[in-house]
């Protein structure tokens, strides 16, 4: 080879080395701005923390050029290895802050909201599908949505009949009003609860599902200041989803003030006898406005206190067992030493015990250890609320572990919260890294016996408001909120 065509192979090598040492700083640029812009547009990471992250991708990035820069090959090599060593974190950083933020995304996005519907008529009736039923009278509740009768039709032509309570619907079936009745599981599960017998004497012919939209109420909070949200948790064993209605037996207040970092829940009853939102006429029970929608729930609870409320969120009990299981169980304190009634096997000790998802579902369920029955279950719901509260904000492991919290709880969560707003939320707590002191108390009544407007026709428990324990809680909702 002459001197000549060893200079050009020479010229050649270098420049495809060159080449391979820009490729080398270009993965490092592209791999840290990937990263850098996903937490920027994710937006829960304040300010101060962003820039120095800026500014520290900066400083490797000018590193890595030097290195690159450099004419000692070792010194290229060196920093070529820590190049792909930093470009695999940023990718993995990349990956995992987007899938974060895709989950907070998706945790406030409006959801499909799907309810189960039973088709029943009478045992003695010689009906046994719901095709049979083809231009006969069904009866539903007059809160029903169109999209139920649509998907009705879709199976085969019927004949409605509305009714304005559970009880009317029931006895519109006895008396052979209606040829059949349909009914949410939600509403089939409080029935068998109110009348023994009504399982023995009906037959079901068919379901159906109704997938239906998240209810748009709009959120008007500031998160910056004091604001109210409602929590309502759904009694229903059906945890694919958040049903569209169902019994809300969990009623919290969570009243936030974010200056002092402060909590309170306010417990109310589910059994509370009162006038439910739009619904004039007779009072029911709390628990029975979540039939209606979680508007007319939150609504009816607004009222009980003469106060605005326009933000809420909504769960079932799957959302409370993987929440727990994902900060790896809580510690709770109870004051009562009992065999649990929904987890069977479990002792709970008087004191702390240690919980997974399972037994903290079961522990919040509790009624039938207590002499108080629902209001001490109502205690052991802000207890364990309290505990997750203390255990995510007081571990900073778990601020990292976001994706993995908010994956666990879809699709068993809506809220009408803004993403803008939830970012905040975050972006604060990261900020400050502060504990929230958790405060709870529960307004109260007399046990008692009436009527309701779901069972017009029938005595039931209920609860008589208290009214010294609700001003005391608006008083403590009034002060948490004013930070005094």
């Amino acid at each position: 080879m002459t001197k000549k065509n060893k200079e050009k192979e020479v010229k050649k090598t270098n420049k495809v080395y060159l080449i391979i040492k820009i490729l080398f700083v270009l993965l490092s640029v592209i791999s840290s701005g990937m990263l850098g812009i996903t937490v920027m547009i994710g937006n829960i990471l304040p300010n101060k923390y962003l820039i120095i992250m800026i500014a520290v991708l900066l400083v490797v990035n000018i590193i890595f050029g030097l290195l690159m820069l450099a004419k000692n090959k070792i010194v290229n090599v060196i920093g070529m290895i820590l190049i792909i060593l930093f470009g695999s974190v940023m990718i993995f950083g990349f990956t995992y802050a987007n899938k974060t933020f895709d989950n907070l995304r998706e945790l406030v996005a409006p959801n499909e909201e799907k309810t189960n519907y039973y088709i029943l008529s009478l045992n003695e009736e010689e009906y046994t599908d719901i095709k049979q039923l083809e231009g006969k009278s069904v009866g539903i509740l007059d809160q029903e949505s169109e999209s139920l009768m649509e998907k009705l039709d879709s199976e085969t032509k019927l004949e409605y009949k509305k009714y304005h309570s559970i009880g009317d619907l029931i006895v519109g079936l006895e008396l052979k009003e209606v040829d059949a009745i349909v009914v949410s599981s939600t509403v089939y599960n409080l029935i068998i609860e109110e009348n023994e017998n009504f399982e023995k004497n009906v037959k079901k012919l068919g379901e159906v599902e109704v997938v239906g939209k998240q209810e748009k109420i709009e959120s008007d909070i500031n998160v910056n200041d004091s604001f109210i949200v409602y929590l309502s948790g759904l009694d229903s064993r059906d945890t694919s989803s958040v049903a569209t209605g169902g019994l809300s037996d969990v009623n919290i207040l969570v009243v936030v003030n974010p200056t002092t970092h402060k909590l309170l829940l306010v417990n109310i009853p589910r059994d509370y006898y009162v006038d439910v939102y739009g619904r004039p006429g007779m009072k029911d029970k709390l628990t029975h406005a979540g039939l209606y929608g979680t508007n007319t729930s939150m609504k009816t609870v607004a009222n009980i206190f003469d106060i605005n409320i326009n933000t809420y969120v909504k769960v079932n009990f799957k959302a409370l067992t993987n929440v727990v299981d994902a900060i790896d169980g809580i510690d709770v304190y109870s004051d009562t030493a009992f065999n649990s009634y929904h987890k069977k096997g479990w002792y709970v000790r008087k004191g702390i015990n240690h919980m997974d998802g399972e037994k903290a579902l079961a522990y919040a369920r509790e009624r039938y250890a207590y002499s108080s029955g629902d209001r001490h279950r109502g205690k052991n719901q802000q207890d364990v609320i309290a505990a997750i509260v203390k255990k995510v904000s007081q571990n900073k492991q778990y601020l990292l572990k976001y994706n993995d919290i908010l994956g666990s709880i879809q699709p068993y969560f809506t809220t009408n919260l803004e993403l803008e707003d939830v970012q905040e939320l975050v972006k604060n707590q990261i900020d400050t890294l502060k504990p929230w002191v958790v405060e709870s108390i529960s307004v109260d009544g007399s046990n008692s016996q009436n009527y309701t407007a779901s069972w017009p026709k029938q005595m039931t428990y209920v609860m008589i408001p208290n009214q010294a324990t609700i001003d005391n809680a608006k008083a403590k909702i009034n002060q948490v909120m004013r930070g005094a």
